[in-house]
């Protein structure tokens, strides 16, 4: 099927199970499902999955939650202060800082999909990936076109300096992981790979 959506969540096997809470809790999450235009027991379902699938390995990852204005100024005004104080070729300095954030994010993925997940593989990689820009709201979409195509499109909206980031991020996972090269494209707000690789 064209177009084919990957990135839907699984619902496995439910069972039944009562648990006593707060009224003001229940008070809470039932304004926010009336807002979100669910039902109760979907928010419940989507929060103790979000906790067991990440929230309950952050600590551990030594995660701490950033908001994205400053996210989004960090490489700003390392760019900038590097051409203050001196730094004439602005676009190579960029380029190797990119690159080196990119290797150390890697890294630190590595450790997380094998605490996360126990193995280590292009296609674990891709999940905790996924769920990380799930919990950080980051928009992101997987699709797998009729010719075996697929196609990652992250939408980070913190600018261009981050799409570098993100596209050199994505080259070390396909080629270190999946042995593959990858075509990346890129806006001001947006990263887009494709890649032929067998998941």
């Amino acid at each position: 099927m064209k177009g084919e959506n990957v990135g839907e969540n699984k619902t496995g096997k439910t069972r039944s199970i009562t648990f006593r809470l707060e009224s003001s809790i229940i008070e809470e999450l039932q304004a926010e499902a009336e807002y979100r235009e669910t039902s109760l027991n979907v928010l419940i379902n989507q929060i103790l999955r979000r906790y067991s699938n990440w929230e309950r390995y952050e600590n551990k990852m030594g995660m701490i939650p950033i908001p994205k204005i400053l996210l989004s100024s960090i490489i700003d005004e390392t760019i900038k202060i590097g051409k203050e104080n001196g730094i004439e070729d602005v676009s190579n300095f960029r380029n190797i800082l990119m690159k080196d954030l990119s290797q150390i994010a890697f890294v630190f993925l590595k450790d997380s999909v094998l605490l996360i997940k126990k193995n280590y593989n292009l296609i674990s990689a891709l999940e905790v990936l996924e769920q990380y820009l799930k919990v950080v709201g980051i928009n992101s979409d997987h699709r797998i076109e009729d010719d075996g195509k697929h196609t990652y499109v992250i939408q980070h909206k913190l600018g261009e300096n981050w799409s570098l980031f993100i596209k050199e991020f994505l080259i070390l996972i396909f080629e270190n992981l999946g042995k593959v090269k990858v075509d990346i494209s890129s806006t001001h707000n947006t990263t887009v790979a494709k890649v032929f690789v067998n998941l």
